[in-house]
């Protein structure tokens, strides 16, 4: 009996031994393998950015350089640690200026991407909706009515990716001229969908379709223009011009913002004249009109240029 119970806790004692090497074996797996995940992940690190990191390591080293031959009094060590200093601030510099570059390139990418899809749709909308006002009136019931509500939720999805362009650039935040223009295009967009979505395709939802169509043109060619100067000015900076400040280079440069604003003049403009013409008396041009459509989109006008007004003084001031 004693013989085998001894037989027993001998046997008991190997099994915990058995599991107890296969625990420890089980921890030691896992933390190879969640060494080798850590480095995996470094060696998947994006090489800019490890160099970011190893250049604010060596400014670091730099400043305890210095710290230290300023305590020793010694002048070839602080001259010394000055000199890696500098050379390692100025390394950090064009790091930061390339990640910067970078930022803006995939920005006016996706920006560009965005518009040439609101473009091809916008187009669509606005064939579809001269194709509905050559409807007789008489017939204006029905699928008629349809159709135009089909045209102002298509319009209204337009919108939406208009505003999620908007929220881009706000987010990005150099541009002034941009966002406003965006934020007026939505504004028409949400407009024609109203006008739509009543039944009223007539020449002024068309009219201002066709702006929505310009000012989307007029943004796709900026954003190109845009991209192809961020190309030129990094192909000369491979030519060792002196770069800027890197957090100083916005999206698009003033001029481009100003050319941005010199066309929403132009519509402006053009979309007064339009309504002009609708009154009852077209030289007069605050004139007598019971049309609430034209009364609203007169007073939206003058806010637009007043608008117009405060950014172009904020870009010509410097913000």
């Amino acid at each position: 009996g004693e013989s085998q119970q001894g037989e027993s806790q001998q046997g008991e004692s190997q099994q915990g031994e058995s599991q107890q090497g296969e625990s420890q074996q089980g921890q030691s797996q896992q933390g190879q393998s969640q060494q080798g995940q850590s480095q995996q992940q470094q060696q998947n690190q994006d090489p800019v950015q490890q160099r970011l990191k190893a250049a604010e390591e060596r400014m670091r080293e730099a400043e305890l350089k210095l710290e230290e031959a300023k305590r020793e009094e010694s002048i070839e060590a602080m001259r010394q640690a000055e000199q890696e200093l500098a050379q390692a601030r100025k390394e950090l510099e064009e790091i930061l200026r390339q990640l910067r570059e970078e930022e803006i390139g995939r920005t006016l990418a996706q920006l560009e991407g965005r518009f040439r899809k609101m473009l091809e749709a916008e187009i669509r909308i606005y064939e579809s909706t001269k194709r509905l006002d050559r409807t007789v009136p008489e017939q204006r019931i029905g699928e008629f009515l349809i159709q135009a509500g089909k045209l102002s939720v298509q319009q209204r999805e337009v919108a939406v990716e208009a505003d999620r362009a908007l929220t881009l650039l706000l987010d990005e935040g150099s541009s002034i001229a941009f966002p406003e223009v965006v934020e007026q295009l939505r504004d028409d967009m949400l407009q024609v969908s109203n006008r739509l979505n009543s039944g009223n395709p007539g020449s002024i939802t068309q009219e201002i379709e066709e702006d929505i169509i310009d000012s989307l043109d007029y943004m796709i060619e900026a954003l190109v223009k845009a991209q192809q100067d961020l190309q030129q000015q990094q192909q000369q900076q491979q030519q060792n011009s002196p770069p800027g400040d890197p957090g100083d280079q916005p999206l698009v440069d003033q001029l481009a913002e100003l050319r941005m604003l010199r066309g929403l003049q132009e519509r402006i403009n053009r979309r007064h004249e339009r309504y002009a013409r609708l009154l009852d008396d077209p030289d007069d041009p605050i004139g007598l009109t019971d049309d609430p459509d034209i009364i609203e989109a007169l007073e939206k006008l003058g806010d637009r240029q007043q608008q117009l007004y405060d950014i172009t003084r904020e870009i010509l001031l410097g913000r």
